[in-house]
Formats: structure tokens, sequence, C-alpha cells
């Protein structure tokens, strides 16, 4: 498969949030363009790069800087991979039932182990095991955000297609493109978040004092925009008939 750039932004084209994730998104084809060429597939980099990401997590229990470096590092590229593999499913049309399996099973391995070693090195390296506390906090509100969203299915038919915008809704992508530059500077996507500078410059325990209270705030906002919503929903519908 001899294409172009252009033809390989054209072909994995989708809808971004931000311009910078526009650009990590064109920068990643040139490492998806040569393997393109060869016979993995976009399921074995997924398995790939959800393994590195717990590998690289491993390193951050020891405390000790060299060792926090190469988690964090091998955690980006864990999370670089994660372009690649639907660049090469968008670009050959592969589409599994494995794959998307496979990419949620990242989300909910990646993040909340990565902090909960964090917090545990920090710990380990300051002598404060309070820094536990706050490692376990990230952890379970991570894990909490994805949880406590609407699911569909638990619902008749008929209700689903306004439970799925709901679902839809409570992105944390912001419409606004200022707030959509915040937030892709934190967030997971973006290989080059500020956690990673946090590491390289030695300051992981500011890293859990910030990021420990965002995710508190995430896990409010989600569990507030859907209880509202569906209250409005229920008032919207009628009190239920009488017996």
């Amino acid at each position: 498969m001899n294409y172009s750039m252009a033809e390989l932004r054209e072909l994995c084209k989708k809808q971004y949030y931000s311009k910078v994730q526009k650009w990590m998104h064109y920068l990643m084809l040139y490492v998806t363009r040569p393997l393109l060429r060869t016979n993995i597939t976009p399921d074995q980099i997924t398995a790939f790069w959800l393994i590195l990401q717990l590998f690289g997590s491993g390193f951050m229990v020891f405390g000790v800087y060299w060792m926090n470096v190469v988690g964090v590092v091998l955690y980006t590229v864990a999370m670089l991979l994660d372009y690649v593999d639907g660049q090469i499913a968008r670009i050959k049309k592969i589409s599994t039932y494995k794959g998307i399996y496979l990419e949620e099973l990242g989300i909910y391995f990646g993040s909340p182990v990565f902090f909960l070693c964090l917090s545990i090195g920090v710990g380990r390296s300051s002598g404060d095991l309070r820094y536990l506390i706050l490692g376990v906090v990230s952890a379970l509100c991570i894990l909490y955000s994805k949880l406590v969203q609407v699911n569909p299915l638990s619902y008749s038919p008929d209700k689903r297609a306004v439970l799925i915008q709901l679902r839809q809704s409570v992105s944390t992508r912001p419409a606004n493109k200022y707030l959509g530059y915040g937030a892709f500077a934190i967030r997971r996507s973006n290989p080059l978040n500020l956690l990673l500078f946090g590491i390289l410059f030695n300051v992981p325990h500011w890293m859990l004092f910030m990021y420990t209270p965002l995710y508190v705030l995430e896990l409010v906002r989600k569990l507030w925009v859907q209880l509202r919503t569906l209250h409005k929903l229920d008032k919207e519908a009628g009190p239920p008939p009488q017996k």
C-alpha cells in the first residue's frame, strides 16, 4: 500500500475535538504508514499497547526518578500506539468485536493502574504513605466515571435513543475550543500531556495533587448531568399510569 500522506489523511479522517488532536493524529500517520505494508493487525497493536502501559505503570512503584521516566515514556508510547491501531483499522477497513473490547480494557486498566502505581512510588520516596490515598481516589474516580454512565441497554427499546444521546453528551470533550485545549492538555488521549512533563521535571507529587481533584470533579459532573437530565425526562414523561 503506497499511499501518499494526503491520501492517508483522507482515508482515516474523523471528527477532531481540537486542532492539537488533529495535528497529533496526522503526525502518527508517519508511524502508521510503514506498518500498513506488514501483516500486523489493529487488534495486535491494541493488545501490545495495553500490555505496554501496564508494564510502564509497574516502573512507577519504586519511586526512583529514572524508573519514573522509563515508566512514563513507556506509558506515553502506549498512548501514541492508540492512534495507530485506529488508523490502520480505518485505512484497511477492519472492524472487529474483539478490537473494540480491547480498547475498552485499555481505558479501564490504563490510567487507574498508572495513578495507583504512581502514588505508591511517591509514598515510598517521600516516606508519606498518605499519597497512596490520592492514588486510590484517582483510580476509583476514573473507574466510576466510566461505570456511572447511563446504560441504554438497561432501558426499554423505545427509550434508548434519547439515552444514547445523553451518554454522548457527558463526554469530556468541551465544545468551547479554549476549554478543549485545556482538557486536551491533561487528558489521557494526549500522550504529551502535563503528566508526562510533571514526571520528567520530577514533581510526581504535584501531579497527584492536580489530577486527583480533577478526577473527583469529573465523576461529580457526570453524576450531576445525568441525574438532572433523567429527572427532566421523567417530568416530561409525566406521572406513571394509575393501576
